[in-house]
């Protein structure tokens, strides 16, 4: 299905014509996209409750991501879920009993009014449905039209550009709400300059890179080594950390997410594996440019902690980020972990537009936007989460 043209020139695909437009680019992000067109985000996340189209404009396709709102989703594909629900889960780590019942009712009334705003009735531009999306370098320039385009083709739904900072481009959130975007505060993330190799001085890098040249019982996996006998151990590997020792609410992705990203090279993977031949860590990087994020990371969490597996990972990780000397967003939480390294913070905001939208819904999203602004980022400045 085609969207009508837009004033702007700008045209929304479904399906086969979105696939036919991404055939015809060249570029890794357009086959990436095609891989979630063609299968659709369900099959490759169970929890990715959304449907995958792209937008065409000057010459340039940008991935949407297009959110009904129903469902549990993955917090890619749900604010809702980033506000609410995620933080929900992880209460039972604050150890004040009176802090976790103030939290569970100040949040379980931010979810009721979220709802009623319908905060996850969205379409999502420039989406890669990861933990952390890399934004092409023209999406400043073209962020008001693609707007007009987005709000026209979809008068009910918010326009959403989730992991946008400061930190590449000094000048985007400005440009963003130049366009009308309203920035809402998401998370603290940290990033690790390849360029410079500074981080590389950094004590605790040079003990893990030490402990990496000093293993004796694993080998360094390549992603041109791996094969499709590896996949449901990449995925339970992922599994174990991200579903079963955090939250149930990361993406749940599927055999066929990783086939896909493995056998495209839309995702590198490298790995450790044992001299039983047995893999018992891994990470995968999506790239766009000269910037790097790491989505996709897992290791046996059964093993001894004395192994040190996901340090090692980090050192494998960062001695790739410094060898290629590109710039790594290493997304957010073990905040103390990653500034010991080197990596220096940065606030992130999801930027959203609802100009088009009825006022009570542009009120919701006013209220998550003071909430999270006001406290929600001094709570991240001052814990170093």
């Amino acid at each position: 299905m085609v969207g009508r043209r837009s004033q702007d020139g700008g045209e929304v695909a479904f399906a086969g014509e979105a696939l036919r437009w991404l055939g015809e680019s060249s570029a890794s992000h357009d086959g990436y996209w095609a891989l979630f067109v063609k299968e659709q985000p369900v099959a490759l996340a169970a929890n990715f409750h959304t449907e995958a189209a792209v937008l065409r404009l000057n010459g340039r396709l940008w991935s949407l991501s297009v959110n009904e709102g129903r469902g549990e989703c993955s917090y890619p594909c749900s604010l809702l879920t980033q506000y609410v629900r995620y933080p929900l889960a992880e209460l039972s780590l604050v150890s004040s009993r009176l802090l976790r019942v103030s939290a569970r009712l100040g949040l379980a009334l931010l979810g009721v009014a979220l709802r009623f705003g319908r905060v996850d009735r969205s379409v999502q531009w420039s989406s890669s449905l990861l933990s952390t999306d890399l934004h092409a370098s023209a999406l400043g320039a073209e962020a008001d039209a693609a707007t007009r385009v987005l709000s026209e083709r979809f008068p009910d739904r918010a326009i959403l550009l989730r992991n946008v900072h400061a930190f590449e481009d000094p000048g985007l959130p400005e440009r963003l709400q130049s366009c009308g975007y309203e920035l809402i505060t998401s998370r603290q993330i940290y990033f690790f300059d390849g360029k410079t190799g500074s981080f590389g001085a950094r004590s605790d890098v040079k003990r893990d890179w030490k402990a990496l040249r000093s293993l004796k019982d694993y080998s360094v996996v390549e992603h041109s080594q791996f094969t499709s006998a590896d996949v449901p151990r990449i995925l339970e590997l992922y599994r174990m950390l991200y579903l079963e020792k955090h939250s149930s609410l990361n993406p749940q992705y599927t055999e066929r997410f990783v086939e896909g990203a493995l056998a495209g090279g839309f995702l590198e993977f490298r790995g450790l594996r044992h001299t039983s031949g047995r893999l018992d860590g891994v990470f995968a990087c999506f790239s766009r440019g000269d910037v790097t994020s790491t989505p996709f990371i897992g290791y046996d969490t059964t093993l001894p902690a004395e192994l040190g597996l996901y340090r090692l990972l980090v050192a494998l990780l960062l001695q790739r980020v410094a060898g290629d000397k590109v710039l790594l967003n290493y997304s957010s939480g073990a905040g103390e972990f990653k500034r010991r390294r080197g990596g220096e913070p940065a606030i992130e905001w999801n930027a959203v537009y609802v100009r088009h939208l009825p006022w009570y819904r542009r009120a919701v999203f006013k209220l998550l936007q003071f909430l999270a602004n006001r406290f929600g980022r001094r709570f991240l400045e001052e814990n170093q989460i």
